[in-house]
């Protein structure tokens, strides 16, 4: 994972702000500076072939992809938790923080952003998988559902 990346979300911090983020409760702008700084090396990047390898350890797949994305197809045996809904879901991910946890949305941007959200939580194994969904079909690996 890139830090540029996440850097792109910068222009969105306003907004946040503007729905109560920087209030009273916190200053949200050094929270995410803070987030930021912990961001683990881009070493929790996998390639579509290298996650399909990593099946043989039984990861816990999350697809943080939308409902309507789901529909037209996920990797076999994932779990749906839609991005925005993973902070409070959080007690459906395995207890054990060394459990391997391979993250996809469509493209791998969304997923990179909650991957590095549950290695700042303590995940130590949580893996974005590069591409997302799109990388997972080009790779002609698997899929359930949809119409393919």
């Amino acid at each position: 994972m890139r830090r540029r990346h996440l850097l792109a979300l910068l222009p969105l911090l306003p907004l946040a702000r503007a729905q109560g983020g920087g209030g009273a409760g916190g200053d949200w702008v050094k929270a995410f500076g803070e987030f930021l700084k912990r961001v683990p090396p881009a070493s929790y990047l996998v390639y579509p072939t290298e996650a399909k390898d990593l099946l043989l350890f039984d990861p816990f797949i999350l697809d943080v992809r939308t409902e309507e994305e789901r529909k037209k197809g996920y990797i076999p045996g994932s779990v749906h938790i839609y991005a925005g809904q993973v902070p409070d879901r959080l007690h459906e991910l395995p207890k054990d923080k060394e459990a391997l946890i391979l993250v996809y949305c469509n493209s791998g941007s969304v997923s990179m952003v909650v991957t590095a959200y549950l290695q700042a939580l303590g995940y130590k194994n949580a893996k974005n998988i590069a591409h997302g969904f799109k990388g997972w079909l080009d790779a002609g690996l698997e899929v359930e559902g949809g119409s393919q």
